[in-house]
């Protein structure tokens, strides 16, 4: 029966709603009188029971309403027909109402039962809350029409558990439970409830506990727990091997741990006792095993006297000829006659652990005013942070060359404009500072260097010279068949390749050098891109990258297959940026670009995906520098140590002051 307040609410509504949508509409366009339809009655539970009784007046007053009633009060906007309502606390007052039924044993259609305990319970619910249960209720199995059903492969106090979350959506975990309560939730798909026993597995690790966590998060495909656990284990692995807990893990644990980058060690030496301890816990099953496990460990960034003392003269070592080669292999690298760049590999990769790193290091050239820079930055792609190295100690003038031999960097030549330059400039990065080498046996400028099994070359177009740094002196070479104008050189494969224009011609070849033969010959690769000059070069992998200088396009060239292909363009020009592989990538700085603006850009290529990507961006906008990669130590910044300072804003301007203080003193010495 509709109470008398709401009789005339819902009369008002009729009228409102017939005034809105009902009644004759004059149209302005044709003056025909036109009916619409009238609208439904809504009847709102909000005003009681509306379900109108024939005898009551209300509703013959509706009943009598005509169909047309003429609008009484002003028309309401079409937008405001409707309004939509939700009520957050629905599904929370809809699931208390459900577990009181449950509590009150109301309406209950079916039993489970466990371990010996039945369960009285709604079939709806378990459907809503588990797919397992659905998928048993809603398919043409027994159980959809049985009044009870037996649960296998869980207890009666875990099905409890489960029970109560389907109706209170909470479940408490503990250390007694959180293993079969996992193990049913996986079972009978309670996603949620499987989350939250990870999450308690999570917060119980420790060192007695990880490795079983591990094997336990596997085994129930606990994808976040395995991965979070696996973090835990390379953290603590030095731990564990103290505990002697590695040497139980299988083979595959072991393998799987010692060549994670991840590792957390403070020098390669300690993975190399884990590895080493691991196989002499049981020498009869597991040595042959080890040439496996070794060729994981990164034997170029173990100290010389460690890998003489402890690793070559171990009897798993020098019994085995794989492993005797990866010692071979960690020397040459340690010595400068390993390329990393033409011959990647993962044991040349230092763990991040150790406090090693490859950076880039971006040396002088000219800010926005065509100013000389002295400044020396290095990037850090592990932290993506610039930081300022020391500064070149004289004046670097134009046309030097730079190049990387080692850790070290050597600044060759150049001029101020009026005089060749001989000098030679090393950054020795263990120190974070520069001295001057003997100087070449010739000055000169706008030549090009590079570095070839421990050596630095120097190549200019009528002469040819090279630097040995344990001997610290020079000695001259053939120089190449033709002389060539503005020369760009690689290494690669154990040879130098050089690019360039014969002099007083327009034509590009390239030229070879054999330094086992000390000859230079032409290589015959077939038609040669149509470089207006001489690009830039760099090695990876055995294939030589040519960077234009005036366009984004990059050629690529295979010495050993002979064969020219392209690579997608760069992302943007870089006329007169700098080019330097690192990490298996190689990156372009600075440069004017397509705007001829000056540019601040880092981006680089990655060639197992073939892909450009912007890494960052200079300290400045920079051209005409010099770029290299080198490893070098990194400490915390919190304690002391010459790894440089950090860059951030007042420090990069500060560094701009003093960079034009520098200019303007030496525009001054050159005055007088």
């Amino acid at each position: 029966m509709v109470q008398p307040q709401a009789a005339s609410l819902l009369l008002t509504l009729y009228k409102w709603g017939a005034a809105r949508t009902g009644g004759d509409v004059t149209r302005e366009d044709t003056g025909k009188t036109q009916t619409r339809p009238a609208p439904p009655l809504f009847v709102l539970s909000s005003c009681g029971d509306v379900s109108a009784q024939d005898d009551h007046p209300l509703s013959a007053q509706i009943m009598d309403l005509p169909i047309n009633t003429p609008p009484d009060s002003m028309a309401i906007p079409a937008s405001e027909a409707s309004l939509p309502f939700y009520d957050a606390s629905h599904a929370l007052h809809l699931l208390r109402g459900i577990n009181e039924l449950r509590a009150e044993e109301k309406f209950f259609d079916m039993t489970v039962s466990a371990g010996g305990q039945d369960f009285p319970c709604h079939r709806t619910v378990l459907a809503a809350a588990s797919n397992y249960f659905r998928a048993m209720f809603a398919g043409r199995l027994r159980e959809s029409q049985a009044d009870r059903v037996e649960l296998h492969d869980v207890s009666g106090p875990i099905l409890s558990l489960l029970l109560d979350f389907c109706y209170t959506g909470r479940v408490t975990v503990t250390l007694e439970n959180v293993e079969p309560l996992l193990q049913a939730a996986d079972l009978f798909q309670f996603p949620s409830v499987k989350d939250a026993c990870c999450a308690y597995l999570e917060q119980q690790l420790d060192v007695s506990n990880c490795l079983e966590i591990q094997d336990f998060a596997e085994a129930y495909a606990c994808q976040g727990l395995a991965e979070s656990t696996k973090r835990f284990i390379l953290a603590h692995l030095g731990q564990l091997a103290q505990a002697r807990e590695v040497e139980r893990l299988t083979f595959k644990r072991m393998l799987e741990y010692i060549s994670d980058d991840r590792l957390c060690v403070d020098k390669e030496e300690a993975a190399f006792q884990i590895a080493l301890q691991w196989v002499k816990a049981d020498p009869k099953h597991r040595q042959y095993r080890w040439p496996e496990l070794f060729q994981y460990l990164r034997l170029p960034f173990i100290r010389r006297f460690y890998l003489l003392a402890y690793v070559e003269s171990d009897p798993l070592v020098y019994r085995s000829p794989y492993c005797r080669q990866l010692i071979r292999e960690a020397r040459a690298f340690q010595s400068s006659e390993y390329d990393r760049h033409d011959w990647p590999c993962h044991r040349m990769k230092p763990r991040p652990s150790t406090g090693l790193a490859e950076i880039l290091v971006v040396v002088g050239g000219c800010d926005q005013d065509c100013d000389e820079l002295v400044t020396v930055d290095c990037y850090n792609p592990q932290t993506g942070q610039w930081r300022y190295l020391a500064e070149f100690p004289d004046h670097l003038g134009g046309g030097y060359s730079i190049a990387a031999l080692g850790n070290d960097i050597y600044v060759t030549g150049g001029s101020d404009g009026s005089r060749l330059y001989d000098c030679v400039w090393r950054y020795n990065s263990s120190v974070n500072e520069w001295t001057e080498v003997s100087p070449m046996l010739k000055a000169r400028e706008y030549h090009s260097s590079t570095v070839l099994n421990g050596l630095l070359y120097v190549i200019a177009s009528d002469s040819t010279e090279r630097y040995d740094p344990t001997m610290d002196t020079w000695e001259s070479l053939r120089p190449m068949l033709y002389p060539m104008d503005n020369c760009s050189t690689t290494s690669c494969r154990k040879k130098l390749y050089a690019i360039g224009s014969l002099e007083g011609k327009e034509s590009m070849v390239m030229q070879c050098y054999n330094p086992d033969t000390n000859l230079w010959s032409m290589v015959n690769c077939g038609q040669l891109p149509p470089w207006s000059f001489a690009p830039k070069t760099v090695t990876l992998n055995g294939l030589i990258y040519f960077v234009r200088d005036d366009s984004a396009d990059v050629d690529v060239y295979s010495p050993s297959k002979n064969e020219w292909d392209k690579i997608p363009p760069m992302i943007q020009v870089h006329v007169g940026g700098s080019l330097a592989a690192l990490g298996g990538k190689f990156y372009v700085t600075g440069g004017y670009d397509n705007t001829f603006e000056l540019s601040d850009v880092v981006e680089a290529f990655d060639p197992e995906t073939r892909s450009w990507s912007l890494m960052g961006r200079l300290p400045q906008p920079t051209f005409w520098h010099g770029s290299v990669s080198i490893f070098r130590q990194f400490m915390p910044q919190t304690q002391y140590s010459s790894d440089g300072v950090p860059l951030d804003n007042d420090r990069i301007n500060l560094n701009r002051r003093r960079q034009h203080l520098h200019n303007h003193n030496l525009n001054e010495l050159h005055r007088r």
